[in-house]
């Protein structure tokens, strides 16, 4: 009777990490930086470090797989495609500058400061660069400066929003998930 009611328990115990595919813990990061200072290139691969953390992470998988957009699960300007679909292709990392999903974020970052603007860095669809403002990188925290590289980088995936501020905007692949990656990354800093 004991062993019986040991399997059943066994059988019904649920395990988040289960969940999680292989991708998301073997995601790579090839990053390139441009004429980068040594403080702030360390303070980039800290980011760096707390998104292996993010991609591995349940919460994250499950704050892509349950973001709701005007009462359904999705996103705004994403063409349709589904949560999941959008997962997977987050984890493949196939920038649609290159013609392989190798499972990593391809990217080269370099700097600009421009403290003018609001803009906190822009990217190019047929360049593999990033480039980061350093009027806020200067300030930010690792997570949010992880936040930003992932908004910057779905771009690369082929991700967009609208130019124009808008109530929308945030429900946008780009800025939602680059805020998940944000709150989620918060919790390693």
């Amino acid at each position: 009777m004991k062993n019986f009611i040991y399997s059943l328990i066994l059988v019904t115990t649920f395990d988040a990490h289960a969940l999680i595919p292989a991708e998301a813990y073997t995601f790579d990061f090839n990053i390139t930086t441009v004429r980068m200072p040594r403080a702030r290139e360390q303070k980039l691969f800290q980011a760096v470090e707390l998104l292996r953390a993010v991609f591995s992470s349940p919460e994250f998988r499950e704050r892509i797989l349950r973001h709701r957009y005007q009462g359904r699960y999705g996103y705004h300007m994403n063409e349709q495609e589904t949560n999941r679909r959008l997962y997977a292709k987050i984890l493949a990392g196939g920038e649609e500058l290159y013609p392989t999903r190798n499972n990593a974020m391809d990217v080269e970052i370099e700097f600009y400061a421009d403290f003018e603007s609001q803009v906190l860095g822009y990217t190019y669809p047929r360049s593999r660069r990033i480039w980061m403002n350093t009027k806020y990188f200067n300030h930010h925290s690792p997570a949010e400066i992880a936040g930003h590289l992932v908004h910057e980088w779905l771009h690369k995936l082929g991700y967009d929003h609208e130019r124009e501020r808008s109530p929308r905007r945030r429900f946008s692949v780009p800025y939602a998930v680059g805020r998940i990656v944000r709150e989620v990354g918060k919790k390693f800093e």
